[in-house]
């Protein structure tokens, strides 16, 4: 999955109710970096957006 591809998946679980700090809490990213990536701002590095990647996969939201 790429960056934007990613930022995508991030921005819709968010629209859904799931709240950066628990995102945050779950995957060792501060809240900071996760809404400048959320907002476009940043890129992440390989190690956070694999460990995003990997909790996103999982999260299920009714």
């Amino acid at each position: 999955m790429n960056q934007n591809e990613l930022r995508e998946k991030l921005c819709a679980i968010i629209a859904k109710g799931l709240m950066a700090k628990a995102i945050s809490d779950k995957t060792g990213i501060t809240t900071d970096i996760l809404s400048r990536f959320k907002n476009g701002h940043i890129c992440l590095c390989d190690s956070d957006a694999s460990k995003l990647e990997s909790y996103l996969d999982k999260v299920v939201i009714p």
